[in-house]
């Protein structure tokens, strides 16, 4: 039999052992535990230390790209500057040189201009000799040309008579102009014959002693006058030798000036005009003269005379009067009338200018 001794030893031995056992479970499980701690703390200690070290790695290379950027910035500025600089140096370069070649071209053009003004001036002498002009214009076309072919004319050694413009009034379509030239006329005609007996009076007025009479033309005494008077002529006598009632008994050659701006005036008057002059034995007394008209085609008005097989042989044409050359050949082939040519630059011309 079991004594209460014996139980006691033995329950007092479990607890012993027991007790025993959690201390040394205890002990062991922590020094583990701890390890591991230890273990992850050094692990944490040293990535942060690794990122701290690349933290400052990168900042030291930001700092160093800053401080290129800031090179690189400098030094591009420094070259902005540098070409700014250079730049305006060569536009006040450029500025100068080109001052120095305006200033240069403007002698030269005075030197050039003086030149051929003295030779301008001196070539129509010995020119024009035992002739008389008188010119027909619109009043639409260049005033400065007209006035340089007039200076031309005047220098010579021929007559200048005046110069008619003609007005766009002498429209014969126009029913007010024809009511006012039949009544002139004192008898009832047409439009058609309106306009042929003002052309052909026109003729006789002003190259009488050159073309053989129309016996159905009335005298014709004082129709430039008329026409005058009825607003459709304006006769300009500046630095003219006469009046506008003296034309008829002195005006042996006519010089016709017109542009392409001026067509129908051209074909309805100045054409009928020449053709009837030419009908009645004209040949070698007149000229026509083309002006430039900026942006319309030249040519018009000349090669209408130089496409006319009849009219071409009896009348001369000039389509330059712009250059140096182109007056001094106008004023060559006026002086070589009656003998007839068609000078200028278009291709319908025979040649530049008479030589």
């Amino acid at each position: 039999m079991i004594n209460l001794r014996y139980h006691i030893v033995s329950v007092v031995a479990v607890f012993l052992a027991l007790g025993i056992g959690l201390a040394l479970g205890s002990t062991f499980v922590d020094s583990i535990l701890v390890n591991e701690l230890e273990d992850q703390v050094n692990q944490l200690d040293l990535a942060q230390e690794e990122a701290a070290e690349q933290k400052d790695q990168a900042i030291a290379e930001r700092e160093v790209e800053v401080q290129n950027n800031e090179a690189l910035r400098a030094e591009m500025s420094a070259l902005e500057e540098r070409q700014l600089t250079e730049l305006s140096d060569l536009r006040q370069l450029h500025i100068k040189e080109r001052e120095d070649l305006v200033n240069q071209a403007e002698l030269e053009r005075e030197n050039t201009d003086a030149l051929l003004n003295a030779i301008e001036t001196l070539m129509p002498r010995g020119r024009l000799s035992e002739t008389a002009w008188v010119l027909l214009a619109p009043t639409g076309v260049d005033r400065l040309v007209t006035t340089e072919i007039r200076e031309i004319l005047t220098r010579s050694e021929g007559e200048y008579l005046g110069t008619l413009w003609v007005r766009p009034s002498m429209d014969f379509d126009d029913l007010e102009t024809s009511q006012a030239l039949a009544e002139m006329y004192e008898k009832d005609v047409s439009s058609e014959e309106v306009a042929d007996l003002t052309v052909s009076n026109l003729a006789t007025a002003l190259v009488a002693d050159q073309i053989s009479e129309d016996p159905q033309s009335p005298a014709v005494e004082g129709f430039l006058s008329q026409l005058s008077d009825l607003g459709l002529l304006r006769y300009d006598r500046y630095q003219a030798t006469s009046t506008i009632d003296d034309l008829s008994d002195a005006a042996n050659r006519i010089l016709i000036v017109n542009d392409p701006a001026h067509l129908i005036l051209h074909q309805d008057f100045f054409v009928p005009l020449i053709q009837e002059i030419s009908d009645r034995g004209g040949s070698g007394i007149g000229a026509i003269l083309e002006l430039q008209k900026q942006s319309v085609p030249r040519g018009q008005v000349v090669d209408r005379i130089r496409n006319d097989s009849d009219l071409a042989r009896k009348w001369s044409t000039f389509d330059d009067v712009d250059s140096f050359d182109g007056r001094v050949g106008f004023l060559i082939g006026l002086d070589r009338l009656p003998v007839i040519g068609h000078y200028g630059d278009l291709p319908t011309a025979e040649e530049r200018y008479p030589r």
